[in-house]
């Protein structure tokens, strides 16, 4: 189970236009494109999660907002791994609208992630409330509502915007999950060994050309962890080439919890 950021959209990554799905009203928050790409990198899924209640106003359709979501993505240079949004409004009784959490299990559905590791990002209360509904952690920016929420939103952390939002999520996992490139069957790769990680997942599927019938491992050596690491998973969707759960962290974990 991987990582994830659920952000949300509208006064978070883009200025609020007031129901606007607008291809020319699109204007990017500050420029988060590095550190969505380091995030990444490290093992997270960048997922963008949001209210869309113009589609039930007829300010526009379902096919604008997918078109909308489109652009953004092109701008954040396809950063982004999926976009789930909820297009009814606050009277009906949907499972989807911020803060239930009908949309994160649809993310479920096609990811597989750890919500205890993940966090939730966006400028309303719904998006701190929905984060408490899943277990994540949450950041309030003060950007889009940000600030007039600050009074009824009690989120983990408050951030400037998206892109401060982020920085701190990487300051948070430099204690827990460290980069790392190998070589692996004549290819280079670049993955992270985690500590909160169970298991060893690729993105691309090994070579079994030769019929081998042992099982594919993956081979380590650095001052942290050593040995060799069995694959759980080949996960297609994986956001590095590799995550590697931390044997030692887990051995340690468990002596500790003996001695208790």
């Amino acid at each position: 189970m991987m990582r994830c950021i659920f952000l949300d959209r509208d006064g978070t990554i883009t200025v609020d236009r007031n129901y606007s799905n607008k291809i020319e009203d699109i204007e990017i928050i500050g420029d988060p494109t590095y550190e969505l790409f380091l995030l990444k990198r490290l093992g997270f899924y960048i997922i963008v999660v949001s209210n869309q209640a113009g589609v039930y106003y007829g300010y526009h359709t379902l096919e604008d907002v997918e078109r909308f979501n489109s652009e953004i993505s092109k701008r954040l240079f396809g950063l982004i791994d999926d976009f789930f949004f909820c297009p009814h409004d606050k009277t009906g009784s949907c499972g989807c609208r911020k803060p239930k959490r009908g949309l994160i299990d649809k993310a479920l559905e096609k990811y597989k992630i750890d919500l205890s590791l993940s966090y939730v990002i966006g400028d309303k209360s719904s998006d701190v409330e929905l984060g408490k509904n899943i277990g994540a952690k949450t950041i309030l920016v003060l950007t889009g509502h940000g600030k007039k929420e600050l009074k009824q939103a009690y989120p983990d952390f408050i951030s400037e915007d998206i892109t401060s939002a982020l920085r701190l999520i990487i300051e948070e996992a430099k204690k827990e999950i460290f980069p790392l490139c190998l070589d692996f069957q004549g290819k280079k790769l670049q993955g992270v060994l985690d500590k909160k990680i169970k298991g060893t997942y690729l993105r691309e599927n090994p070579d079994t050309s030769e019929g081998k019938a042992e099982k594919i491992k993956i081979k380590i050596n650095t001052p942290i962890e050593e040995g060799e690491f069995e694959i759980t998973e080949v996960i297609p969707t994986l956001p590095t080439d590799f995550i590697v759960g931390l044997r030692k962290n887990e051995l340690k974990i468990d002596s500790e919890s003996k001695k208790e």
